[in-house]
């Protein structure tokens, strides 16, 4: 390695450093501009029918917190702001449910919401497809006790809740490609409405779905979330951190472009 290339890697290094580090300190303000995806799906939760449940499955974890954090709270934020019975549960990361359960406990008093009456956590149920299929089929008896050991018979808002048919629409917030699993056993059969927030690394893979109408919308990663922030009224960590991921992404792009025109001219002049 030569001496250039040494301190030209530390530089660059040091300038991303910079400004993420600085924009995360002393944030600045960009226009947000709303992408379909993410628009389609606040309109596909609004369109929730009275009394019947959002599902959110959290299948992430800590890896993933960055991008799938501010997702699962935004979405939170929408129904908790309607008046949208919440129920969340997690078919692939153990930890995902008391993730989300513990946003859901910090913002639910924000809107005067509580635990059992307006949101409950099902915890993780092992299994996975199968799981999905039986939870389709018979609510209570798949699930039995909440995810801190309380009997659902003793949960007042599932006194009405029995089985899919009850469940208004389901999202997916994880940083795996699931929703395969989704379409196939829930939408497929009941047409129950999916909506999907991934890690922006996903999110290509979720478009073929999206386009033929299988899912209905889609938060990218951190700036579907920040997205959704702004279309629910309630801008937080996801348009605090829009800045510096878009001025990282620019940093890159300039460089990029930096070194072709360096490679370029190093041979013309060989």
């Amino acid at each position: 390695m030569g001496t250039s290339a040494f301190w030209t890697r530390r530089v660059i290094w040091a300038a991303l450093a910079t400004v993420v580090v600085g924009l995360t300190l002393r944030p600045v303000t960009l226009p947000m501009q709303v992408s379909p995806p993410a628009l389609n799906l606040y309109r596909a939760v609004e369109r929730i029918p009275p009394g019947k449940l959002l599902l959110i499955t959290a299948d992430w974890e800590a890896g993933t917190k960055g991008e799938n954090s501010p997702q699962a709270a935004a979405l939170l934020r929408h129904a908790f702001k309607r008046g949208i019975p919440v129920a969340i549960v997690g078919f692939n990361y153990p930890a995902g449910p008391m993730l989300t359960g513990d946003l859901a406990r910090r913002i639910a008093p924000q809107y005067g919401r509580k635990y059992g009456v307006d949101w409950v956590n099902w915890g993780f149920l092992t299994g996975s497809s199968q799981a999905l299929i039986a939870l389709a089929r018979d609510i209570p008896g798949t699930v039995r006790k909440d995810a801190y050991g309380k009997p659902l018979e003793r949960i007042p808002m599932m006194a009405k809740i029995h089985d899919i048919h009850d469940v208004g629409m389901i999202v997916d917030v994880t940083p795996s490609l699931t929703v395969p699993m989704f379409i196939r056993y829930i939408y497929g059969i009941y047409r129950t409405p999916i909506g999907y927030a991934c890690t922006g690394v996903m999110a290509p893979e979720a478009f073929p779905y999206l386009d033929s109408g299988q899912l209905v919308g889609l938060l990218k990663g951190l700036t579907g979330a920040a997205e959704y922030e702004t279309l629910v009224g309630s801008p937080g960590e996801a348009v605090a951190r829009m800045p510096a991921q878009s001025f990282a992404h620019l940093l890159v792009i300039l460089l990029i472009v930096a070194g072709n025109v360096a490679y370029l001219r190093g041979r013309r002049a060989s």
